[in-house]
């Protein structure tokens, strides 16, 4: 029986999942291509042994909205976002800096949509430590978790007043006060000793 000969070349091919136009080696998408997905979503980019691989663009689709709402330009890893990357959130959130496993983990910056901007180290879509600024000048340069200031940190007021210490919840709990008159206080659990 003989042996059927797949496609190498450039060309376009049905899938299970949707559509693919690019370069095919022996059948499998390998090289640049774009492959529209039949939920609607794009990946324009590199390919390697059939999977999203080197780098490319993919493009979200959401079916309540009937639009494309948000995007993410950056490397890929057989199928998954790894390595360096910015994402466009539908919030109109974004994201540049490192992934892993389809996750914000490393270094990476975020500008919210809110104003407020944080840059430091990420792990899985969690900032951990680094700095975040608000739209009204407030700082703050620490430990995070949740989302809130926790652990240790310095939080710089717009009025010139910081705090150094431990803090709870996004609350200083446990540190030193430094007022701009040049005033040090002690700090515990919302109370200045």
């Amino acid at each position: 029986m003989a042996e059927e000969k797949k496609f190498t070349g450039y060309g376009t091919c049905k899938i299970a999942n949707g559509e693919y136009t690019g370069e095919l080696v022996s059948g499998v998408r390998q090289g640049y291509g774009v492959m529209t997905f039949s939920n609607r979503d794009i990946y324009d980019g590199d390919w390697d042994k059939g999977s999203m691989h080197g780098m490319g663009r993919f493009k979200f689709w959401n079916k309540e909205k009937e639009r494309y709402t948000h995007s993410y330009k950056g490397q890929f890893n057989h199928g998954t976002r790894e390595g360096k990357g910015k994402m466009e959130y539908s919030n109109h959130d974004v994201y540049q800096g490192t992934w892993q496993n389809d996750h914000r983990t490393g270094d990476g910056i975020c500008w919210f949509a809110d104003g407020c901007v944080f840059h430091g180290i990420w792990k899985f879509d969690q900032m951990i430590r680094g700095v975040f600024r608000k739209p009204d000048g407030e700082l703050y340069d620490g430990e995070l978790k949740d989302g809130k200031y926790n652990g240790y940190g310095k939080l710089f007021w717009p009025s010139g007043n910081w705090f150094e210490g431990i803090f709870v919840d996004n609350k200083p709990f446990k540190g030193m006060m430094f007022s701009l008159d040049g005033k040090i206080s002690e700090f515990q659990e919302g109370k200045q000793l």
